[in-house]
């Protein structure tokens, strides 16, 4: 980006809403179209909701906002946040600038596939099944991509096939194939249903066992987010104090469930802006916490010499195409904001 961010949107705060318009306006986040859209109150027409969900009666509008001071990985952003909860923005903005001012963002992924699940209640051969899954995975996985024929297409597709035997309390055992697939730019729950419903049959042909659920699941540990904070040089009272609240909701839940909620805080309103499924995200990173059988935090925040250190890593899976992402005009405007053309980016 050519311009200072940072400078263009100092004292960004203190401006009024007009103001706030014309200042994103001439750093190219929003044109003229935007600007009438957000001065006539976002104004969404009811006919469009019918495209989302049932029994339509209107829409509820949440505040749209956006925090500054942003770089991540060296580029500057200013991030859309849609929440009602006072506050959030303004910490954003501000934990922010003390991050750019004293130090650094980078970002990562590790690993680029969702997962799809599909479960035998009862195995009358846990053994042959799973040898039997193993044998033929090739054979399965062209199945999968000729299913999700378009999902190839654009780049992505079907990955792996992994089986897990589970103890039932009955004493029987529970069968479950894990289906991995790299969805690109969506966040893939329709194709990944569609592909397990698909292989239903083939999988019961092949095994003799008796399909229960076909589903996606949304404890994706198959592609995680991983962030790291460096503060250098911190006043070493703020630096230890803030690595003794870190162990504190690393060791207890009740503390935990607090600092992850925090952390949502800074993670619900950018889904909620760009039409993701937030519930989906919540429910994953939830799920990734408590991983261990102890619900932690999925922060850890560190004193390494004299330097702060934090790290976030949790599945946090996004789209930029499909369903409200490309329908709803508040979402495409978020999108714009965010400068981004992929959910990679």
């Amino acid at each position: 980006m050519e311009k200072n961010l940072d400078q263009e949107l100092k004292g960004f705060s203190k401006l009024t809403r007009e103001q706030r318009y014309q200042k994103l306006t001439e750093l190219g986040f929003l044109d003229q179209l935007d600007v009438d859209f957000l001065r006539a109150g976002a104004h969404v027409a009811p006919e469009l909701a019918e495209h989302f969900i049932e029994n339509v009666i209107g829409f509820f509008q949440m505040p749209l906002g956006v925090a500054t001071n942003f770089r991540i990985d060296g580029q500057d952003y200013v991030i859309p946040m849609a929440v009602e909860e006072t506050s959030i923005i303004a910490a954003a903005s501000k934990t922010a600038k003390w991050v750019r001012e004293f130090g650094e963002c980078r970002t990562g992924v590790i690993g680029d596939c969702i997962i799809g699940q599909i479960q035998i209640s009862r195995l009358n051969n846990p053994f042959q099944f799973k040898q039997k899954i193993e044998e033929k995975r090739v054979e399965l996985l062209k199945r999968c991509n000729e299913i999700a024929e378009g999902l190839c297409r654009r780049g992505g597709g079907f990955k792996d096939i992994s089986v897990r035997i589970l103890d039932r309390h009955d004493e029987k055992k529970m069968g479950v194939i894990h289906l991995y697939a790299n969805p690109v730019d969506a966040m893939g729950a329709n194709i990944m249903n569609q592909v397990c419903e698909g292989l239903k049959p083939q999988i019961e042909k092949l095994t003799g066992e008796k399909v229960s659920m076909c589903i996606l699941s949304n404890l994706v540990d198959s592609k995680l987010t991983r962030a790291e904070i460096l503060i250098r040089n911190i006043d070493p009272v703020i630096g230890h104090g803030i690595e003794e609240a870190s162990y504190f909701a690393q060791l207890d839940p009740y503390r935990a469930a607090t600092n992850n909620k925090g952390v949502l805080n800074g993670i619900d309103p950018i889904l909620l802006a760009t039409g993701n499924d937030w519930r989906a995200v919540e429910a994953g990173v939830h799920a990734y916490a408590a991983r261990s059988g102890q619900y932690t935090s999925i922060t850890k925040w560190k004193m390494v010499g004299r330097d702060l250190v934090g790290e976030l890593e949790a599945p946090i899976i996004v789209g930029t195409v499909g369903g409200v992402t490309r329908l709803h005009p508040t979402a495409k405007m978020s999108l714009k904001i965010l400068r981004v053309e992929s959910a990679e980016s």
